[in-house]
C-alpha cells in the first residue's frame, strides 16, 4: 500500500511540475507578446496629435510654416525606417535626427524640430519601431530600434551631404539614441557627431519590472511577482524575438558611449526619475558630456520654456562646432 500511494504521489508531483513548467512557459510568451506588441491596438499617430494639443501646441501652424518631404532608408536588419525631412531654410548642411518617445510617432518630436528649425538646423523625424508608419511592430526599447537610427545617420551623410549629424531623442527615443551612440565609434561614417538624450528610459527591464511591480519604488521592483515574469517573459523574448531585456539598460550600455553627449534631467518627472535619469548621464564613458537640469515633467521642457531648452543645446553644439 506505501509503495503504491508513494507511486501515485510521484506522478502527481511530476504533473504538477509539467503543468507548472508549460503554464509558466504560456505566461512568458503572452507577457513577452505584450512587451513586444505593447502598441498593437494604439492609434500612435493620433495619440501624438493629442499630446500635441494637451501640451497646448499648435501643429495647424507648424505644418504650414515647414513643409516636409517623405524620406526612407532601410535599415542594417532590412526594416523600412521612415519619416519626415523639413528644411530649415537657410543654406544649412547640418542635420538632426529626432526619435520620438513611446506610445506617438514622429509628429511628437515637432515642437522639438521648430526649435531646432528656428536657429538653422535641418531635421529629419523618424517612426520608431512600433510606430507610425514603421513596418516593424515590435518594441525593442532601442535594442532594434538604435539600426534605424544608424541607417538614416548614413542617409544623412551620404546621400543629405550632410557635414554634421546631430542625434536627439526624448523618453524610449532617448534611450533608442543613447543604446545607438554606445553601439558606433568616434569618426565611423554612421556615428553621429553628438547625442542628445531628453529624459532617457533607464532601460528595458527597469521599466518592465515598474509594470510588472506595480509600483515606482524601486524597492518594490523585486517582488515575486515581478521576479517570475521578468524571468518567464525573458526568456520567451530571447527565444521568439531573439531580444535580451539586458541588451536594453542604459545605464549600463551608455559605458561604451564615446560621442558627445548631452543628457537632459526633468526635476519633475515621474516617469524618467531623476535620479535614474542622472545615473544615465553618470555612466557614459565619453569625457565630453554634460547634464542640464529643467524645471519641467517628462520631455515637457521644449514645451515649457523653448528658448531657454534649446539655448542649452546649441550652446553645447556650439563647443563642437555643431
Amino acid at each position: 500500500m506505501k509503495k503504491k500511494i508513494a507511486k501515485i504521489l510521484k506522478i502527481l508531483l511530476i504533473v504538477l511540475a509539467a503543468a507548472l513548467i508549460i503554464g509558466s512557459f504560456l505566461i512568458g510568451k503572452a507577457v513577452a507578446d505584450m512587451v513586444m506588441h505593447q502598441n498593437k491596438d494604439s492609434d500612435t499617430k493620433n495619440n501624438s496629435i493629442m499630446q500635441l494639443e494637451m501640451w497646448g501646441y499648435d501643429i495647424d501652424a507648424f505644418n504650414a510654416a515647414y513643409a516636409g518631404a517623405e524620406i526612407s532608408v532601410t535599415a542594417e536588419d532590412g526594416n523600412i525606417v521612415p519619416g519626415t525631412a523639413f528644411h530649415s531654410g537657410e543654406n544649412s548642411d547640418k542635420w538632426v535626427i529626432l526619435v520620438h518617445g513611446a506610445g506617438g510617432d514622429r509628429v511628437c518630436t515637432y515642437p522639438l524640430a521648430q526649435g531646432y528649425l528656428e536657429r538653422g538646423y535641418n531635421v529629419i523625424a523618424i517612426d520608431q519601431r512600433g510606430c507610425g508608419d514603421n513596418a516593424d511592430e515590435n518594441v525593442t526599447f532601442g535594442i532594434n530600434e538604435r539600426l534605424d537610427v544608424e541607417a538614416m545617420v548614413i542617409y544623412a551623410r551620404n546621400e543629405l551631404k550632410a557635414s554634421e549629424v546631430i542625434v536627439h531623442g526624448q523618453s524610449m527615443g532617448a534611450q533608442t539614441a543613447a543604446l545607438y551612440a554606445s553601439n558606433v565609434k568616434p569618426g565611423e561614417i554612421c556615428a553621429a557627431d553628438a547625442v542628445i538624450c531628453d529624459s532617457p528610459v533607464p532601460g528595458m527591464e527597469y521599466m518592465l519590472r515598474s509594470v510588472f511591480s506595480g509600483s515606482d519604488n524601486e524597492e518594490d521592483f523585486n517582488n515575486p511577482v515581478a521576479n517570475y515574469l521578468i524571468f518567464t517573459s525573458g526568456i520567451a523574448s530571447k527565444l521568439f524575438y531573439k531580444v535580451d531585456y539586458a541588451d536594453g539598460d542604459t545605464i549600463e550600455a551608455v559605458k561604451n558611449d564615446m560621442l558627445p553627449t548631452m543628457v537632459i534631467l526633468s526635476e519633475n518627472d515621474k516617469v524618467c526619475l531623476p535620479d535614474k535619469v542622472e545615473e544615465v548621464y553618470n555612466s557614459i564613458g565619453s569625457d565630453e558630456k554634460e547634464l542640464v537640469r529643467v524645471e519641467s515633467a517628462h520631455i515637457e521642457g521644449v514645451i515649457d520654456d523653448p528658448d531657454g531648452y534649446m539655448d542649452s543645446v546649441t550652446d553645447f553644439l556650439g563647443r563642437y562646432g555643431l
